[in-house]
């Protein structure tokens, strides 16, 4: 990966906050017009509002200890992911990960841990240019002999 930015930014994503704004409000709808009873209702209403601020913190607005605040990617698909808390993750990127000019969703293999974490990175996330290089990394890897358009 040489010339290629390895070490890449997040920041609170607009585009995602609103997104999981719309999803939430649209779940809350649609639980509204089951036929159940109040108290039913009330609990269901009250588990997508937890699930609803939890997203909203910890995905889109990177304010919980373990979001994902910057990661570096290293030779042979490994990648280090920094969190908000100063932990670092290592880990391998899965040839399962999506990388699209409006959406990027990597999935790690933890080497610590026997999980998998998904990362979903936007433009909105990171500058332009640098949504493109790692658009650019993730694609071509350490091929050098390819155009860097």
């Amino acid at each position: 990966m040489t010339g290629i930015q390895r070490h890449f930014k997040l920041r609170p994503s607009r585009i995602y906050f609103l997104l999981l704004s719309i999803l939430s409000l649209t779940a809350l709808a649609a639980l509204w017009l089951l036929p159940l009873p109040a108290s039913r209702l009330l609990a269901l209403t009250l588990i997508v509002l937890c699930w609803s601020g939890y997203a909203l913190f910890l995905e889109s607005n990177l304010r919980m200890g373990r979001a994902c605040v910057a990661f570096r990617l290293e030779e042979q698909e490994e990648v280090v992911l920094v969190l908000r808390n100063g932990r670092h993750l290592s880990g391998r990127i899965l040839s399962d990960s999506l990388v699209t000019p409006y959406i990027a969703i990597l999935n790690v293999s933890l080497n610590d841990q026997r999980r998998v974490r998904s990362l979903l990175v936007l433009p909105d996330a990171m500058g332009a240019d640098s949504y493109r290089r790692l658009r650019i990394a993730l694609r071509w890897g350490g091929r050098t002999d390819q155009a860097l358009v």
